[in-house]
């Protein structure tokens, strides 16, 4: 223990946190130093700074105590608050406070015990709060400090005002003083934020903060703009954050930045993850969810179209219903033929019916398939109609997007793997007449919505992003027909992403994904590394969208597990079964390039039980209940948006799980079902014919604590080729022969390898 007389230092190899006792405050305060060139440590943060901040906070330790030499601490003290009598009282309060030498984070684990309910006083601003006051801002602090700093705030906002729920982290350089600063909020410890006090990321916000009085100063932290209510429940709550720091010489780009922050964060991601009770696995989901999409609530009829799909089960979507409602519209989707749902689920179930005979998919994609093709025969048909009466507008004139865009490349997608002309003709005059022409008129800075009369933006709002899915579809393009003109388009939509802010790429977060895939395939094209850059930074972009924490602050949200699962879009802001795949399965597609730390390897781990709790079978029945079990929720209900299953059961987003079952299980699967088998070669099967016959690629990951040996199980027609094993990506270190269709392994906790399966 220390007394009063001392100073106290928990330091790490680069930054250390300097205790001084204050005795106004009648506690320890500490400084924030980085270690400089010269070898001694220099101050980068004011004096005298509590662990939590607050009038009813403002934790400052009493006592100290070392209970690992170098590496962790105990510090408690006594902390003043008032009651809803407005009586004052004292609770006590105890924080572990560790360095993890392996990472060079700083935790900061706060657990206060309190008999009351704290009432918030919300005096000098919001409580409770997790800052560091950084100290005095330089002269002329709106100018030059401003233009050179480089600060990361999150979570994300788009349009300049809507703020997601997503990424509780920060970074921060400052180009006086020279040193970088990271802060993560583990979300998932700090249970007690609610619509009571502050509803986490309805008003909290992670990252730099300028004041004003007495002075011109700033601090970093999690801040709050405003707040839900008073009351800071009784019991023991925790407050958990880590902290990283480092002298650092020269300014990073805000892309390099966000880049280095989320390779941080994923050195916190836990390797803890549960399977729902009532899951089994991808297998059996992919085929239960087959047969529910034959059932009558998926489809309906009509004369012009005969038989086709729905978007939502019995086209219901309470959300839906009433955003319209409030606009004095109606909408009614029972009767709106869904080619989103057709090519969106037309695609992988084409890849998984031709891998998986005698399966139960083929009536299923027989279905989508017709009714994919009566919907393009009526389009076109309607066009011409259109052009021979004078009129050139293709249909509506207002067109989303990314809607038109990702629709057009997945019915390429279908027509070049069917070797369909019909819809191949279709595409490839959009793209000649519509898309190239839209994208160079906008200068491929893509926007929310065009007018497709005039091929400029209509309206407000931007989604700059498109450029990734654009990039995407011109590279699958330049590799299926060699025409150079398709390269060059892909480059240029995709490199000025590189160099825009950081804060106007966050709309729909799958979009990202496709560009990480076209970043990845120009690298292999060209050799060119500026795309590995490109690369690296649109995957922090994704992952910046990712939610990393489970949600429990209510009972009903402690019944499934949120962690590796995306907010659909900022701001809207749950978690949607559609995202969740496509992100990750579009990252898995470029892992056999790029390098996969073990962090991420946990992300996909966690995302492949997480996002079995989105189907009503592994919800509690008597909350979510569905005719259809095994057709997922288009949401999950969280503190900031609370209402699971309001969007409806998506039949869209059951494409997503043909990827997901193509992901983790369909090419190979483990017969221990905690051992991670990601699947490296979704998106890149062209040629259905060849299936059985291609290489295959995976890596296989342990995320368990305790040495598993296993089999691993190929897809029924793989009966027999070589299996290569490396310890690194592309190395082949070892050989094993495939008997019966499977081979047999081991791995240490939390060991990776590399599996290529040779034919």
């Amino acid at each position: 223990m220390y007394n009063t007389k001392e100073q106290i230092t928990i330091a790490g190899a680069q930054f250390q946190l300097l205790f001084d006792w204050l005795n106004e405050e009648g506690g320890f305060g500490y400084t924030l130093q980085v270690k400089g060139t010269d070898g001694f440590w220099r101050n980068v943060s004011a004096e005298g700074n509590p662990l939590v901040r607050g009038r009813s906070f403002n934790l400052f330790p009493s006592e100290i105590v070392e209970l690992r030499p170098n590496e962790a601490w105990k510090l408690s003290g006594t902390g003043s608050a008032r009651n809803e009598k407005n009586e004052v009282f004292a609770y006590p309060w105890a924080a572990i406070v560790a360095f993890d030498e392996t990472n060079g984070w700083l935790k900061v684990k706060v657990e206060v015990d309190s008999e009351q309910d704290i009432a918030l006083q919300m005096v000098d601003g919001v409580e409770p709060e997790l800052t560091v006051d950084m100290g005095l801002l330089p002269p002329y602090d709106r100018g030059d400090h401003v233009w050179f700093k480089t600060s990361i705030n999150n979570p994300t906002k788009w349009n300049d005002e809507a703020h997601g729920n997503d990424c509780p982290a920060m970074y921060y350089y400052d180009a006086y003083s020279h040193f970088d600063l990271m802060m993560y909020f583990d979300m998932t410890d700090m249970s007690w934020m609610s619509r009571d006090n502050v509803a986490r990321f309805l008003n909290y916000r992670c990252g730099f903060r300028r004041r004003y009085k007495p002075a011109p100063a700033y601090e970093l932290g999690l801040y709050a703009d405003g707040f839900s209510g008073y009351v800071f429940p009784k019991g023991k709550q925790t407050f958990t954050y880590y902290i990283k720091a480092k002298l650092r010489a020269s300014s990073p780009t805000e892309s390099r930045a966000l880049t280095e922050l989320m390779d941080n964060c994923l050195q916190l991601v836990p390797a803890e993850a549960r399977w729902p009770d009532k899951a089994t696995d991808w297998t059996d989901f992919a085929e239960r969810c087959t047969t529910d999409l034959m059932d009558p609530q998926c489809w309906n009829f009509n004369e012009s179209y005969d038989d086709f799909i729905l978007n939502y089960v019995n086209g219901y979507s309470p959300a839906w219903q009433e955003a319209f409602e409030s606009k004095n519209l109606t909408i009614d989707f029972t009767k709106s033929p869904c080619i989103d749902s057709a090519v969106f689920i037309g695609y992988p179930l084409s890849v998984v019916d031709a891998l998986m005979p005698n399966r139960p998919y083929s009536r299923l994609l027989e279905r989508i398939l017709k009714f994919t093709r009566t919907y393009i025969q009526h389009k076109l048909e309607d066009d011409q109609a259109r052009k021979s009466s004078g009129n050139e507008v293709y249909g509506q004139s207002i067109t989303g997007t990314w809607q038109y865009v990702y629709i057009l490349e997945q019915i390429w997608q279908i027509g070049h793997m069917k070797g369909d002309k019909l819809l191949l003709d279709y595409v490839q005059s959009e793209i000649d007449e519509v898309l190239i022409p839209m994208s160079r008129g906008v200068s491929y800075l893509y926007p929310l919505s065009f007018d497709m009369k005039t091929l400029r933006k209509h309206g407000n709002g931007d989604a700059y992003m498109v450029a990734g899915i654009y990039a995407y579809f011109m590279v699958n393009l330049y590799k299926a027909e060699s025409k150079p003109l398709y390269l060059e388009e892909a480059a240029r939509a995709l490199k000025p992403l590189l160099h825009m802010p950081v804060n106007s790429l966050s709309q729909e977060v799958f979009m990202f994904g496709l560009g990480i895939q076209a970043a990845s395939e120009l690298y292999k094209l060209t050799g060119d590394e500026e795309y590995n850059e490109i690369y690296d930074y649109l995957v922090a972009q994704n992952l910046r969208m990712m939610y990393w924490f489970n949600d429990e602050t209510k009972e009903e949200y402690r019944s499934y597990n949120t962690f590796a699962m995306f907010q659909a879009c900022s701001p809207i802001i749950y978690p949607a079964f559609f995202e969740n795949i496509e992100c990750l399965a579009r990252i898995a597609s470029t892992l056999d390039t790029h390098d996969a730390s073990k962090g991420l390897l946990r992300v996909f781990n966690h995302a492949r039980k997480n996002n079995l709790f989105l189907f009503p079978q592994c919800l509690p029945a008597n909350r979510h209940s569905s005719n259809l079990m095994y057709v997922p929720f288009e949401n999950l209900g969280v503190l900031e948006d609370e209402k699971t299953g309001w969007i409806g059961q998506e039949i869209y987003g059951c494409g997503q799980v043909y990827q997901a079952y193509l992901m983790w299980e369909a090419f190979g699967k483990s017969s221990d079902r905690d051992i991670l088998t990601l699947n490296l070669d979704n998106y890149k099967i062209t040629d259905l014919g060849g299936i059985h016959e291609r290489d295959l690629h995976f890596i296989v990951y342990n995320p368990e604590t305790e040495r598993r040996t296993f089999d691993i199980t190929f897809a029924p027609l793989i009966r027999g080729g070589r299996a290569w094993i490396g310890d690194t990506r592309g190395a082949r270190n070892r050989e094993i022969e495939i008997v019966n269709g499977a081979i047999a392994l081991s791995l240490d906790a939390d060991q990776p390898l590399y599996l290529t399966i040779t034919r």
